[in-house]
């Protein structure tokens, strides 16, 4: 009987070496075929891999094999995301050279991506502390902010300690931690570069139309992260310590200007640079100032979940509202985000669910909205409040 006896080390090397030296899976130009680019996240070269990656880069290793299967020219390269704070931390953990640790692990992962078998083109690869690399970041971005495209600015961000670096909202797990290192994440106020993405907005939303294959949930997530509001500025004339109109104003972004005569508060982001100047030595500034740092404590995905409890305090000042001259109070809430708008809302508690709560919870009032319909007929807007 033929022993059929399967031995991966010796097996295993033969053919990823045979398929090395043939060029099995690098891209071929093939104008007769349809093409296909396949691309998983690029790792962070921080240490060997670990079964997350095994998972991970299977999947995408799985799609690329079953496009070439259905006759598709494939791309699919691989590189490290090698740039940056995590690497020169880990680094100065591991005392070691920035550079010398960072090569290393390139080398082991790459290693063990060969062990794996991943059909790689592996004379694609591509690391981002290379200079032939990051140059051309550089470059895109001075062409960025020679169009005005990028703006410097203080605006608050997540940040692990442990790290030593910013996160993005989806660095963040539920729980509050950095997904990296499990460190508590923090809120912190930070001056950092942004390109104006918004600038694109209505472009980034019709290509959405253009992407075959996409299912319908996926876009409407691209879409709301594309985030493209289309509304109004109104100015609230905002009141001094006495109660009486300044003649200085507070600008909120709204898209439903014509909801103002429903607007019976006012609310503040707790990052609002007005809030600490409003209760400074006043008889609202601990109640105020617990509720900005509970606010610094959480994620902006965290204070938007629907289902928390809403938290805020009163900062002792008014607004004017511009359409009738009634004084509205003016609030500081944990689900008014300094990043959305101007960082404060006109509330309108008959036509927002997340107002009514917050009026429900601390009294104050919930008066009815009467709309025009398309058709000019005039109904009142107070379902939320029913």
């Amino acid at each position: 009987m033929t022993d059929h006896h399967y031995d991966p080390h010796a097996i295993e090397p033969k053919w990823q070496q045979v398929w090395a030296d043939t060029g099995a899976d690098a891209a071929v130009e093939d104008p007769a075929k349809p093409k296909k680019y396949v691309l998983e996240m690029f790792p962070y070269p921080s240490g060997d891999i670990h079964m997350g990656h095994v998972r991970n880069y299977t999947i995408g290793d799985v799609i690329a094999r079953q496009a070439r299967m259905k006759g598709f020219s494939v791309i699919h390269p691989i590189g490290w995301d090698a740039f940056g704070l995590p690497a020169e931390n880990a680094a100065i953990k591991s005392n070691s050279h920035p550079a010398k640790w960072t090569y290393a692990n390139i080398d082991t992962q790459a290693a063990s991506f060969k062990r794996m078998g991943f059909s790689y083109d592996w004379d694609r690869t591509v690391k981002s502390c290379d200079v032939d690399y990051y140059r051309w970041g550089q470059w895109i971005f001075l062409k960025f902010w020679e169009r005005g495209l990028v703006e410097r600015k203080s605006s608050p961000v997540n940040w692990c300690p442990s790290c030593a670096t910013v996160l993005a909202n989806e660095q963040v797990l539920g729980d509050g931690v950095c997904w990296r290192c499990k460190s508590t994440v923090e809120k912190r106020e930070l001056e950092q570069w942004y390109f104006k993405i918004t600038e694109y907005a209505q472009e980034l939303l019709d290509d959405l139309d253009t992407l075959p294959g996409w299912s319908e949930r996926v876009k409407t997530m691209q879409a709301n992260w594309i985030g493209r509001s289309e509304g109004a500025e109104v100015d609230f004339e905002l009141c001094d310590a006495d109660g009486e109109p300044s003649g200085e104003t507070i600008t909120v972004f709204t898209t439903r200007p014509d909801t103002l005569f429903g607007c019976s508060f006012f609310l503040l982001a707790p990052e609002h640079p007005r809030v600490r100047e409003f209760v400074a030595g006043t008889e609202h500034e601990d109640a105020v100032m617990a509720v900005v740092e509970a606010a610094a404590r959480e994620t902006a995905v965290e204070r938007q979940l629907g289902e928390r409890e809403k938290n805020g305090a009163f900062t002792g000042r008014y607004v004017v509202n511009p359409v009738n001259g009634e004084k509205v109070p003016v609030w500081v809430s944990d689900y008014v985000l300094m990043e959305y708008g101007t960082g404060a809302v006109m509330a309108v508690p008959s036509g927002d669910e997340r107002d009514f709560e917050f009026a429900r919870k601390y009294g104050l009032p919930i008066p009815p909205v009467v709309l025009a319909d398309d058709d000019g007929l005039l109904g009142e807007l107070s379902g939320v409040a029913e």
